[in-house]
């Protein structure tokens, strides 16, 4: 993707725009519910440097934000804003909140009940002999899927038995699996965005964590399409910002470009 063939656009502060399903299970959710800024504010929080303020995007402006980007000049980047509502596993969300350069409210099972929704994996992953905290290749398994439900419905019985006895919640979410599905609202500039897609999209990232990070991407791009396609060249030169442009334009459902 060429500097020229990329849309240069100001959208203004905006509500909801999109809603994607990473892990495709009809649970999981991404939603873009805010998003200040553009490629321009990228410009004009460079150029203030010189006084100098645009309006509009040009090829020029286009150059500066790909130089920035090369040469590690970060700090233009962080003039805007993302708001996105998550609804992840647990296991999925504690690794996220690694990422602290944000800002982070999520649902407490203290106060509610969790609505009890799990993650199962449509096929089960080997463990990387080669990296401990990694897995490789695919494989399904029935007899270990019914092991995994008749667990997840244990703990689930067990929780609301708890619940029923006059347990607090705060005590009874004890027996919640790290499969349990969360909410949180996670906000960050495009700085704090393009360092968690360049982790979470590796190769060495889970790949639930990296379907998120897809979604994000394709919900930022529209946005700040030539400041990412300049992290895109720096960072992740395999990547085809096309069809994440073009995802962008689908309400509902996710695919894995990357695979």
């Amino acid at each position: 993707m060429t500097l020229q063939s990329i849309p240069h656009n100001n959208p203004p502060i905006m509500p909801i725009i999109n809603t994607l399903d990473p892990l495709g299970d009809g649970l999981s959710s991404v939603q873009l519910v805010r998003i200040s800024g553009s490629d321009i504010d990228v410009v004009n929080a460079a150029r203030v440097s010189y006084g100098k303020f645009v309006t509009e995007l040009t090829d020029r402006d286009a150059k500066l934000i790909e130089y920035l980007m090369e040469h590690n000049h970060t700090s233009p980047f962080e003039h805007n804003q993302f708001s996105f509502r998550i609804k992840c596993p647990l296991f999925v969300a504690r690794q996220w909140m690694r990422h602290r350069m944000n800002s982070y409210n999520e649902i407490s099972y203290r106060y509610v009940k969790a609505p009890l929704e799990f993650y199962i994996p449509v096929q089960w992953r080997h463990q990387d002999p080669k990296n401990r905290q990694g897995s490789i290749g695919a494989f399904a398994d029935d007899e270990l899927k019914q092991k995994y439900l008749q667990t997840l419905e244990t703990c689930k019985q067990a929780y609301e038995h708890l619940l029923e006895k006059g347990v607090a919640r705060e005590l009874a979410r004890g027996l919640l699996p790290l499969c349990t599905y969360t909410e949180f609202i996670f906000t960050c500039n495009l700085h704090s965005l393009a360092h968690f897609l360049k982790l979470r999209l590796s190769e060495g990232a889970q790949s639930e964590i990296r379907s998120y990070a897809q979604a994000m991407l394709t919900l930022a791009l529209p946005h700040f399409p030539v400041s990412l396609g300049a992290w895109k060249k720096k960072h992740a030169p395999d990547l085809d910002l096309q069809q994440f442009l073009a995802a962008s334009q689908v309400t509902a459902g996710f695919t894995t470009l990357l695979e």
